[in-house]
This record gives structure tokens, C-alpha cells and sequence, in this order.
């Protein structure tokens, strides 16, 4: 697969799957921190910053796609937390990490939805992957 290709398929549909969980669990998390409180029209940029951050991972999955078993899990993991320290950082430097409570939850949401777009991801490839095997089947039958 060309980096076109993999950018086309891979890279832009889970930049936009990060974004809305990036919405979904920045209103969440500000109802439940900062209920009462009026954000600024910059804030509305933050998600897709952070999506675009969050979606650098998948570039380096482009070159390391032969990775298997443990290795994978151990890929993954060490992905899991290169961004976790990766997104911390910028919240920190752009004022949104400000408590420890803040930290936290910023932290887990930031695992929930790596957690959750590699879940769906993962589906989506293994739906791929039996339509193909049922194609190759009637193929095969055909022969």
C-alpha cells in the first residue's frame, strides 16, 4: 500500500473518529469540571489540534505494519503512551492542564478514545478481511 493510499484510508477517516470523540469527551468532562462556566471561540480549535496530533501515531504505523504478536501489543502500548505524553504536554503548555484532577481526566479520556478508535478500527479491518475471505471462497469454488 502507497502512503497516499494508507493516508486516504487510514490516517483521514481516523482523524475525523478522533475528533468527535475529542468533542464528545471535552463536553463531557467540561460539564463535569467546568459546568457553569463560558469557553472562548478558540477553544473550539482544540479538538481538531489535538485530532491532528492524535492521528501522528497512525504515520509511524505506515512503517512499522510488519510488527506481529507481543510486538504489536508492545507497538501499541508504547504508541499509547507516546501520545499520552505527547497530548499532556500540549494541554499543559496551552493552559488546559492545570490540577491534578484535570490531568486525570484528561488522561483517562485520552486513553478512552485510542482505546475506542483502535476497537473500531479493528472492526472495521476484520469486516474487510471476511468479505474478502468469502469472495476468495466463491472464487475458489468457481475454479
Amino acid at each position: 500500500m502507497r502512503f497516499k493510499e494508507y493516508f486516504m484510508k487510514k490516517v483521514i477517516p481516523n482523524y475525523f473518529m478522533i475528533v468527535t470523540l475529542i468533542t464528545i469527551g471535552m463536553a463531557v468532562s467540561g460539564i463535569l469540571i467546568y459546568g457553569n462556566r463560558d469557553i472562548g471561540m478558540a477553544t473550539l480549535f482544540v479538538p481538531p489540534v489535538f485530532g491532528a496530533l492524535g492521528c501522528l501515531p497512525l504515520l509511524l504505523d505506515f512503517f512499522f505494519m510488519k510488527v506481529r504478536g507481543l510486538g504489536y501489543f508492545l507497538y501499541n502500548l508504547a504508541e499509547l503512551i507516546i501520545l499520552e505524553i505527547c497530548l499532556l504536554t500540549a494541554g499543559y503548555f496551552l493552559g488546559m492542564v492545570n490540577s491534578i484532577m484535570t490531568f486525570t481526566i484528561m488522561a483517562l479520556m485520552i486513553f478512552s478514545i485510542f482505546t475506542a478508535v483502535g476497537a473500531v478500527m479493528y472492526m472495521q479491518d476484520k469486516k474487510f478481511c471476511d468479505d474478502l475471505n468469502d469472495a476468495l471462497v466463491e472464487y475458489s469454488k468457481k475454479m
